[in-house]
């Protein structure tokens, strides 16, 4: 197996074609994340990992596609994946490979709009934050309370260190009394905007505050002309969606592996 270069990523890109998150662009274009495949002047086959996501492409006839997939965990360095298959196929080598260690899951597709976004409508949204929270941009202080908690790193948890975060990355946070209780920031980043990483911490859910954080990244992001692509976990999160002004696209087959305990 071969991991890519930066300079070397347009040798796998036509095998991803048919697959549209700008998660594999971020790796693609060389902005964060690895890639291999099984040969580099011919790919038959390609992995892309970005955070605790790995896209695989290619033949699903293909041995060598077969030992790559078999490989995944092994060449990522992770215990535990989200794998997405380009084809049917290759979901199906998935789990012949992983077995009892695979597990199939449904994630929720949100259309790219074509339309701009209802910007009042969001500005709305902000307006009705209770006056014992803050709405802040992540700064320097904000990234490293973002990694004291499990439910909060992913907010900055793919860039290279804070300074990276801080040049590249855009998110906003809640706070209150001092604590960081619902969030929405740059999971990964591409040319053209972002995949967008929103939680809010268990004990504040159900008070719409991940509406009013999602609201005020959408609105940072147009406003420095990035779009805020948006890939749901669940069907609340869809439904968030639909409220800042998304489209739901419909559900896809996502494939949980992990090492053997």
């Amino acid at each position: 197996m071969v991991e890519l270069k930066k300079d070397e990523m347009i040798k796998i890109a036509p095998l991803f074609k048919n697959m549209h998150d700008t998660v594999i662009l971020s790796c693609l274009q060389g902005h964060m994340g690895r890639a291999w495949t099984d040969n580099l002047e011919n790919p038959k086959g390609a992995i892309i990992h970005v955070g605790t996501f790995c896209f695989i492409a290619g033949d699903d006839n293909s041995e060598q596609v077969s030992k790559l997939i078999e490989q995944i965990l092994n060449l990522t360095g992770m215990n535990f994946a989200y794998v997405i298959p380009e084809k049917k196929g290759l979901g199906d080598l998935i789990l012949l490979h992983f077995g009892d260690d695979c597990k199939v899951i449904q994630r929720y597709a949100i259309k790219k709009k074509e339309d701009e976004f209802d910007l009042e409508k969001l500005q709305s949204m902000i307006t009705t934050l209770p006056n014992e929270y803050k709405l802040c941009p992540i700064d320097g202080e904000l990234y490293d309370k973002a990694l004291e908690e499990d439910w909060s790193e992913d907010f900055v948890s793919n860039f290279l260190s804070k300074e990276d975060y801080i040049k590249r990355g855009i998110g906003r946070v809640i706070t209150h009394e001092g604590k960081i209780v619902s969030g929405a920031s740059s999971y990964s980043i591409y040319d053209e905007g972002i995949e967008i990483e929103i939680s809010t911490r268990e004990d504040y859910r159900k008070q719409g505050l991940a509406q009013i954080v999602g609201a005020a990244l959408i609105l940072a992001c147009r406003e420095k002309n990035l779009y805020p692509s948006w890939d749901a976990a669940n069907l609340i999160s869809v439904q968030l969606a639909q409220k800042l002004g998304y489209e739901y696209n419909g559900p896809y087959d996502t494939y949980m592996i992990r090492k053997p305990l």
